[in-house]
């Protein structure tokens, strides 16, 4: 009955959407709904701000970005179908004829893992966007299955702050310069969801989760992952599971607290992935980074007053299946280059004790060029030491006591472009708070062209 279900779903999302049933509310309910929201543009990259049921925010996200939710699908599946091509050693046409069916056929699987009310809004996606529903599961599913990144963030606040309040920087590393087909589709979306508290995420349009983002309740979080030495921790496991960036919206939706929000993503359990977030509560002062994979998880706590994470397993639960090593069995140089991000984070925090303030948070997330550009010698424990990387496709910085956010421009590599500043709470940019391109993308430009 499954498998008839999944086949059912996949033929009627490859009908032409002329041929499917609409959920298109009357023209006077339609206006009411559109009323809530609004979109702007940001040098080419959309900004959403929804407002609603999940239907509702659902729809509001299809009509304003319609154009480029139908774009991205456009790209993704071309990207896909070489893909195909190259594995099968398939011809192109062959490859482009099955693209979309292999994957809606995989993400029809996550379709019975989405809670009702995400479903709800895919529907409203979907049908605000003239899309199949399972075209937005299959957006939003599509990084544990395709794009899982490397990713690195920290957490700062008390005294490692300068006015004491609470920093969370983010950069979304892709696995591959070719992923990058995903940054011309990015944008800045801010929730206000009936019943729930309000939030933001900086993420593809058409999408419904959270790689990373903060709510208005003080909390904030990101999620990067690693790979273990043991693939026995998940024996048994399989995809599909609940999406994991659901499961992160799901947190600043509805949590008040770090218990709250991390104990959510513990009763998820079990993936078999290997996941790491780092959740702040600036109202507690507090945050952890959570690692998990299978059915274990632990807690790294704020360590004078930080905690970090760079693609790599440290808690004593979980640091002995890291694949690089355990590296509390290291000496110093072999862990740091075996671990080299995180001795670099471990050699900024210690510069900047004292005085992080977002500026300084986005001079760490384009680590190593503000140093480099000072005329200091990096120290080049490895190439992988570098904090920004050249397929460094999304970055954010925030401030979730403050109701503060900045998010990159959507161009390679995304710690040196603008950021945009925007005050949460009062749904509103922020242009005054805007930090400048670091001049990195000039310089490169130049020493391509000689």
């Amino acid at each position: 009955m499954k498998v008839l279900k999944r086949v059912a779903a996949v033929l009627a999302a490859l009908l032409p959407c002329w041929l499917r049933p609409s959920a298109r509310p009357g023209e006077g309910e339609r206006a009411r709904v559109m009323s809530a929201a609004r979109m702007e543009d940001l040098d080419g990259m959309p900004v959403l701000y929804l407002a609603g049921s999940h239907y509702e925010m659902g729809y509001q996200h299809g009509t304003l970005a319609g154009e480029r939710i139908r774009a991205f699908r456009s790209d993704a599946y071309a990207y896909m179908a070489d893909l195909i091509r190259q594995a099968m050693k398939w011809p192109a046409w062959l490859a482009r004829l099955l693209a979309r069916p292999l994957l809606f056929w995989q993400a029809s699987a996550y379709w019975g893992t989405m809670p009702p009310e995400y479903l709800e809004e895919a529907r409203g996606v979907a049908c605000g966007a003239g899309v199949h529903p399972l075209e937005v599961v299959l957006v939003t599913a599509i990084w544990e299955m395709y794009l899982v990144g490397g990713c690195s963030e920290f957490a700062v606040t008390g005294g490692m702050t300068a006015d004491g309040s609470t920093i969370h920087g983010y950069n979304y590393d892709l696995m591959a310069p070719e992923h990058a087909l995903i940054n011309p589709h990015l944008a800045m979306i801010f929730y206000r969801p009936e019943g729930g508290i309000g939030f933001s995420t900086l993420n593809t349009v058409g999408s419904i989760g959270v790689n990373a983002g903060m709510s208005d309740a003080g909390l904030s979080i990101a999620w990067d992952n690693t790979y273990l030495r043991d693939p026995a921790l998940y024996q048994g496991i399989e995809l599909p599971v609940v999406p994991f960036i659901v499961t992160l919206r799901r947190v600043l939706e509805t949590c008040h607290s770090l218990e709250e929000g991390l104990r959510l993503v513990t009763d998820t359990l079990p993936r078999p992935l290997a996941d790491i977030i780092i959740v702040a509560s600036a109202r507690e002062n507090r945050a952890a980074a959570l690692e998990t994979a299978g059915s274990m998880h632990a807690e790294r706590p704020l360590e004078d007053d930080a905690v970090w994470s760079t693609n790599s397993f440290r808690s004593g639960v979980l640091a002995p299946f890291e694949r690089n090593g355990d590296w509390r069995e290291m000496d110093a140089e072999e862990a740091a280059r075996a671990f080299p991000r995180y001795a670099s984070y471990a050699g900024l925090f210690d510069r900047y004790r004292g005085r992080v303030t977002p500026r300084v948070a986005l001079e760490i997330l384009r680590d190593p060029y503000p140093r480099e550009a000072e005329g200091e010698l990096y120290h080049h424990i490895a190439h992988r030491s570098a904090i920004c990387r050249e397929a460094t496709g999304f970055s954010l910085i925030m401030q979730p006591g403050l109701g503060l956010v900045w998010g990159s421009d959507g161009k390679l590599p995304a710690p040196h472009g603008c950021f945009f500043g925007f005050d949460q709470r009062g749904w509103k940019r922020r242009p005054d708070l805007d930090f400048s391109p670091s001049g990195f993308r000039s310089a490169l430009a130049c020493a391509e062209a000689h």
